[in-house]
């Protein structure tokens, strides 16, 4: 049929790669979304697997959803944190909207995830909310 050069092999065998890459890459970061819905359940994932948790949150007001010293980190790790208005009109002041934290799993036992709905420069006040998930890491 077609006689490839060697640019052209070596150009579709690294877009091959990639495209591989991507996949797997996805594989391991795409995982489960939890919501307050899914307050104190207990979930089991594999070193790698990622989750989501999506809470309702209003950073105007001062608050917003902090992780807890007792969460071991060296079993499940805080990977990023997004705060998006639920508003389409990015005008409204005081909108709120939700806070999207992503966890990676990193080693195998077990822990909790512990969020606490607080503004994080008062000290030994009781947190507004709390949202907790019992982790176990196969």
């Amino acid at each position: 049929m077609f006689k490839k050069t060697i640019p052209q092999k070596i150009t579709y065998v690294l877009l091959i790669s990639l495209l591989t890459l991507f996949i797997i890459t996805g594989c391991v970061t795409s995982g489960k979304t939890f919501t307050a819905d899914d307050n104190n359940k207990e979930i089991k994932l594999k070193v790698d697997e990622a989750i989501k948790i999506k809470l309702q949150s209003n950073p105007t007001t001062g608050y917003s959803w902090n992780l807890s010293g007792e969460t071991d980190a060296s079993i499940i790790s805080l990977t990023s944190s997004d705060y998006k208005t639920s508003s389409s009109d990015k005008e409204v002041v005081g909108a709120g909207g939700y806070d999207t934290i992503t966890f990676k799993a990193v080693a195998k036992g077990n822990t909790t995830i512990i969020l606490t709905y607080n503004k994080s420069w008062e000290e030994n006040i009781e947190p507004e909310d709390t949202f907790k998930l019992n982790i176990t890491v196969d």
